[in-house]
């Protein structure tokens, strides 16, 4: 599958593409750590390492990207501000790889900047063609660079349309928020959950998420639990 390079919406994880429909043969055996990166003001350069825990050879390859939100959509723009080096590599069975990541431009950051660090794990061609199926994984690590002082302001809205529940988190603040363990309830009774990472919403930015739900009217009240980067966040909404 090709991979595009000229501005893509993105899933913030992986991606799979399915090829072929029998006898699969998957490639997704790398690790990579750390899951996020962070760096204070001042602070221009980092490292991802990834490990190969497969049996076969892992062919990589690596890009950075603007990362930006519209409409609570993720959008990714292709940039020289921030590079990764090297932009291609390979990792024989139970190897290991260090990728350097740079900012290069010369610009001081205000507020945050966001970019995402794109990792696409390449399966090799088939045995044989039309019976085998192919995966392409794709890593997408936040990249955070930062200045200092900057806090998260999320506000929250609530929609009903029929059985659809529609939240929403707008950050009016500088620092990203990184939600995870979110949970809605209505008059103590669970409504909708998001276990694990429930998502990002970065500074000035808003995401959406939506839940099939039986019971919420306009005019309820919700409230909502969720693990923050910043703290625990605790708080009621009022469904419009």
């Amino acid at each position: 599958m090709r991979l595009k390079t000229n501005k893509t919406n993105l899933a913030t994880v992986a991606f799979l593409a399915a090829l072929g429909t029998t006898c699969p043969a998957i490639a997704g055996t790398m690790q990579v750590s750390p899951i996020s990166i962070e760096l204070a003001a001042g602070v221009t350069t980092s490292t991802e390492n990834l490990e190969n825990k497969g049996t076969t050879m892992i062919t990589a390859q690596v890009r950075v990207f603007k990362w930006d939100q519209k409409d609570g959509k993720e959008i990714l723009t292709p940039t020289t501000d921030v590079v990764a080096s090297p932009p291609a590599l390979k990792i024989e069975p139970g190897g290991k790889a260090t990728i350097r990541v740079v900012r290069l431009s010369k610009a001081p950051v205000t507020g945050e900047e966001s970019y995402r660090l794109i990792i696409d794990d390449i399966p090799p061609p088939p045995d044989k063609a039309g019976d085998s199926v192919s995966f392409a994984v794709r890593h997408a690590i936040p990249v955070f660079f930062q200045a200092p002082g900057i806090k998260t302001q999320l506000s929250w809205t609530a929609t009903i349309h029929g059985d659809n529940l529609e939240l929403t988190a707008n950050n009016a603040g500088d620092l990203h928020a990184r939600l995870a363990q979110l949970v809605v309830t209505s008059v103590g009774k669970q409504v909708a959950a998001l276990n694990g990472l429930a998502g990002y919403v970065i500074g000035h930015d808003t995401t959406h998420w939506v839940f099939k739900v039986k019971g919420v009217q306009v005019g309820s009240t919700l409230a909502l639990k969720a693990a923050g980067n910043d703290g625990p966040i605790d708080t009621t909404i009022v469904v419009k």
